[in-house]
């Protein structure tokens, strides 16, 4: 009986342990050419295929570079040279498949592929730049801001 209840304690601490880094996971990297830097708080990250993206993340993609990243909704952000953008908000429950993305193009390019939130309810979908917000109605747009030298 003791060691069946130590067993208990133990899976759901490691359950409380796992949850908090999986929910924060919002998508991943899956392709990378040249230097992308993630910053996450304080901390910039050099980014590689396979890491986790997470929401408040600030993607920066320098010179001579790219990064294509996959949301957990199957939303595809392409982000191209000289380019600086940020996962504003990120969430989805994919047993409803609900949920609501909100990112910042702050210059360069962003090639934006609506996923199951967009496809489930476009509305749940925001890009905005310095001087305008796109609500999604399609399922594929590209965003240029130009960056300030």
């Amino acid at each position: 009986m003791k060691q069946s209840i130590l067993v208990s304690m133990v899976c759901a601490a490691l359950l409380g342990l796992a949850g908090p880094g999986l929910a924060s996971e919002s998508g991943i990297v899956k392709t990378l050419q040249g230097q992308v830097l993630i910053e996450r708080g304080a901390s910039q990250l050099q980014a590689k295929v396979g890491d986790p993206v997470q929401e408040r993340d600030r993607v920066i993609v320098r010179s001579n570079s790219s990064v294509g990243i996959s949301m957990r909704d199957e939303t595809l952000l392409g982000i191209g040279p000289n380019s600086t953008m940020v996962i504003d908000r990120y969430a989805y429950d994919p047993v409803t498949r609900e949920g609501q993305v909100e990112t910042s193009i702050l210059k360069g390019t962003l090639r934006y592929v609506t996923g199951l939130i967009g496809k489930t309810n476009p509305k749940a979908v925001k890009v905005t730049t310095a001087n305008a917000t796109i609500g999604v109605r399609g399922t594929e747009f590209v965003v240029e801001v130009p960056g300030k030298d």
